[in-house]
């Protein structure tokens, strides 16, 4: 017998016909096929929200029903029909984002984060003639309930109470809290902003890539937090153009507003906050090695890139830097200099888990700064390797700093995916020699381990777990004593606060008697009082308190607490 075979076309999609542009290939099928479960599960996952918002109880069914289709007619629908139905998914797909979401959203009555709240009320100020670098704010004035739960707090015992962003963060929310939108404006813009940031994305990238846009937008990564007090969603938009085809700013034969569009979009995203600062000086190098491949000088190439870059920043800020110089330095410069409480999903939860118990966060932040130092020194030495994976990169230099949060390491990433959508060009011109950077990056590697090793050892202040009370049938965390152990030669002024779960920290204990205070080679033992009902863990988990001072700066955490009050958590009893 004979088996006759005939090799399909390379292109040939699965039902047999010939897609020459190659939209519809088995590959792309099964991309959108994932995007159609991501659909599926986004339906399936706020089932059980009809009670919080009877509509679900439609929305759910519906958009679990238009995941299933979505899979289905990923392999059947016709090559000559791919782009609307690209197209069409990549609407429901926003429309399910909204649906699910809006409804939440609508039936908040606070924010979830200092940040939105802060955001907000600086745009009420602004609409009213005041400065809002100069007000301190308070939980009665921000949105926040309770407030104790969302300050970012610093380790002399207080917490962030001024606005510390630069001015665009609260002037993209001014016209629409001018127009009457005062339900937690801030959070619906940061939404929008995201479903902006989707479109960008889908329409900037090759057809091939399409299904790139609904599976971020769809990921419960993002959404949920630049839905819900995520405020970097204001700056996403802005870096993906920044990183788009960003060397065509030195195209002389294309459009200036096409030219300009990079750096204009990266200054609007610096305005914003300061996460994108970090992303312009490999902007520039990628400018300056582009400017180098087209014959032209480096120099003036990259300097007119950097004042086009400096221009929305300064006509956003300079109305408040020249109000009050002061205040607006001290607000935008708060977050690199203001000794913070180390929080994060980085290297520093080995302190806040409790896997070590000591912390020096001035030694991260300096291993974080020599890092970043690195991928420069990185950059120019492989030019070609870095320039479409630098936006991959970065957020591995933001791991390492005391504060490490979720949106520091993934925020850069629709942008990334942008950068090298746009097809950046391979970089070509003068290369840091080998003999200077590897033995740089030696070095700024050792000092880098050493930091990190300092910073995790050798602490003065001692701190032994006595007595734990709980109240109410061990629900509620109660007073706890402990013994605090000075052994150098400066005085602690010490605070303490709780890491319970993965919820944030509601707040600094207070010292029974005293103001906390353990002098210079002394033993106190100091009862501390939660700052309000407290919620214990369930039995058989861990707590721990985190015991910091500010001068110098020092966290010393005790071993994770077991919890051995309380109820036992019975296994559900099966059903037969």
């Amino acid at each position: 017998m004979i088996l006759e075979t005939t090799d399909a076309p390379a292109d040939a999609t699965p039902d047999g016909t010939v897609d020459p542009a190659g939209w519809s290939t088995t590959a792309t099928r099964m991309a959108w096929t994932v995007v159609g479960f991501a659909l599926l599960s986004t339906g399936v996952n706020n089932w059980g929200a009809w009670s919080s918002w009877p509509g679900f109880a439609v929305v759910s069914p519906c958009v679990t029903l238009a995941g299933a289709v979505v899979m289905a007619l990923a392999w059947t629908v016709s090559a000559r029909r791919w782009v609307g139905f690209e197209s069409v998914v990549f609407v429901a797909s926003l429309v399910a984002v909204v649906a699910v979401n809006a409804p939440l959203l609508a039936q908040s009555a606070h924010f979830s984060t200092d940040a939105a709240a802060f955001n907000q009320r600086a745009a009420v100020l602004a609409l009213h003639g005041v400065d809002p670098y100069r007000v301190a704010f308070h939980g009665t004035g921000v949105q926040l309930d309770p407030a104790a739960d969302y300050w970012t707090y610093t380790l002399n015992g207080g917490h962030v109470d001024h606005l510390s962003y630069p001015a665009g963060s609260f002037l993209f929310v001014v016209p629409f809290v001018a127009l009457g939108l005062t339900h937690l404006t801030t959070d619906w813009v940061d939404l929008a902003a995201w479903l902006a940031s989707a479109v960008a994305l889908y329409l900037l990238s090759p057809r091939r890539v399409r299904w790139l846009a609904p599976l971020l937008v769809l990921a419960t990564m993002f959404t949920p937090l630049f839905t819900f007090g995520d405020t970097d969603a204001l700056y996403v938009p802005f870096l993906i153009l920044a990183a788009w085809h960003r060397e065509r700013f030195i195209d002389e034969a294309a459009p200036r507003a096409l030219r300009w569009l990079a750096p204009l979009a990266l200054g609007v995203a610096c305005s914003i906050k300061q996460t994108p600062w970090f992303t312009v000086p490999f902007f520039a190098m990628g400018v300056g090695y582009a400017a180098a491949a087209a014959h032209r000088r480096v120099g003036p190439v990259v300097a007119r890139y950097l004042a086009l870059v400096a221009a929305p920043f300064v006509v956003l800020n300079l109305p408040y830097a020249l109000w009050d110089t002061g205040a607006w330095l001290h607000g935008v410069l708060l977050p690199l200099r203001a000794p913070l409480v180390p929080d994060g999903q980085g290297l520093v939860s080995l302190v806040t888990h409790g896997v070590v118990h000591v912390l020096h966060p001035g030694d991260l932040q300096l291993a974080g700064a020599l890092l970043v130092a690195m991928l420069v020194v990185a950059y120019l030495r492989w030019p070609q390797r870095l320039e479409r994976a630098w936006l991959f990169v970065l957020p591995l230099v933001l791991f390492v700093p005391s504060r490490s949060l979720s949106t520091y390491l993934v925020d850069f990433t629709p942008a990334a995916v942008a950068g090298v959508l746009g097809g950046a060009a391979a970089p070509v011109g003068p290369r840091l020699p080998r003999r200077v950077a590897r033995p740089a990056l030696a070095l700024g590697a050792l000092g880098v381990a050493v930091l990190v090793v300092v910073a995790f050892t050798s602490s003065p202040l001692g701190v032994r777990v006595d007595r734990v009370v709980a109240t109410d049938h061990a629900q509620f965390l109660g007073p706890v004593t402990l013994t605090l152990t000075n052994d150098g030669a400066t005085p602690l002024h010490v605070h303490v606060i709780a890491e319970v779960g993965s919820g944030h920290p509601v707040g600094f204990w207070r010292p029974r008697t005293g103001d906390g205070l353990v002098a210079a080679h002394a033993l106190e033992r100091v009862t501390f009082v939660p700052p309000r009902f407290l919620f214990a863990p369930r039995r058989g988990e861990s707590w721990l308190l985190e015991v910091m001072s500010a001068a110098p700066a020092l966290v010393v955490t005790t071993p994770p607490l077991p919890w051995r009050r309380g109820p036992r958590v019975e296994r559900a009893a099966r059903v037969r």
